[in-house]
């Protein structure tokens, strides 16, 4: 048997991309870091900024950025 302490941890709970989007569900959520596009969750790749997601990605439900006015 094996475990993980803190499996996770090392993941930032604020976007520096996301945050600036009008579909992220910042409040009033069971799941933290979900959004209009991504219900289960942002991938990882654009939660970091690694992947600019102003254009289609899969599983966006046709979704993208867009910046808070």
């Amino acid at each position: 048997m094996s475990f993980e302490i803190d499996k996770g941890h090392n993941i930032s709970i604020y976007s520096t991309v996301c945050h600036k989007c009008k579909n992220l569900n910042s409040e009033n959520t069971q799941i933290p870091g979900t959004c209009k596009a991504f219900l289960k969750g942002v991938p990882l790749l654009i939660w970091e900024g690694k992947v600019d997601h102003t254009k289609p990605y899969p599983g966006d439900n046709g979704i993208q950025f867009e910046a808070i006015k």
